[in-house]
């Protein structure tokens, strides 16, 4: 791939054979576009494609989210490539096993330099209810008391997540959700983090275990 210095886009439109111009935040770049396969894909191949496709569906709850709230853009990659890789470094490919194992602790679905949450164990009070809880570690900061809490959940072998978006605050120190019934009788695991109430800053998330 080549980057153009004087740009080629003015007065040029399509793609000229398999040359393909494109610009990608303010730069501009030449690639070859690939050929379509003709051969079906190797073991492997299909092993790292279905691993591409399992981290797509994993964040689609939440990209909107990790396209604003995931650390911030380094070179060419944006928040949503940060967050993609995050995910494909915990979704591990068993290669002899022809597997794909996911490392929930691993995973983050928020970056940023906001005061992290401090957990309570999960607890499920009812049948078809999640409570989540965490420490007030706001102290006299009134707008650290406001931060919005974001929630995510994933059930063990599903690969969809849901995504409860701006929850509670800080200082409310838990949240219940109501489970829906896909997720209901099913070992889940918790991931929360904050937002500030200007929405321009967000915690790392956190992990909170499984239940």
């Amino acid at each position: 791939m080549g980057k153009l210095y004087d740009s080629l886009l003015s007065g040029t439109s399509g793609r000229t054979g398999r040359i393909v111009v494109a610009n990608v935040f303010g730069h501009e770049f030449t690639k070859i576009r690939p050929r379509k396969r003709t051969s079906p894909p190797t073991i492997k191949q299909k092993l790292i494609q279905d691993r591409m496709k399992d981290c797509a569906t994993f964040m689609q709850s939440y990209r909107g989210y990790a396209c604003n709230y995931f650390g911030n853009r380094i070179g060419m990659k944006s928040s949503y490539n940060l967050a993609m890789t995050n995910l494909m470094n915990n979704f591990n490919i068993d290669f002899v096993a022809s597997t794909v194992t996911v490392n929930y602790p691993g995973i983050l679905f928020s970056k940023g330099s906001l005061l992290s949450p401090v957990s309570n164990p999960l607890a499920l009070p009812t049948a078809t209810t999640l409570e989540v809880s965490w420490q007030d570690n706001s102290g006299t900061n009134v707008e650290r008391q406001q931060d919005q809490a974001q929630i995510l959940i994933a059930a063990e072998d599903d690969i969809n997540t849901t995504f409860i978006e701006n929850a509670a605050v800080r200082m409310d120190a838990s949240y219940t959700v109501n489970l829906p019934v896909h997720l209901q009788g099913k070992t889940l695991h918790v991931w929360m983090a904050f937002k500030n109430q200007d929405e321009t800053n967000a915690s790392n998330s956190l992990y909170l275990g499984s239940i």
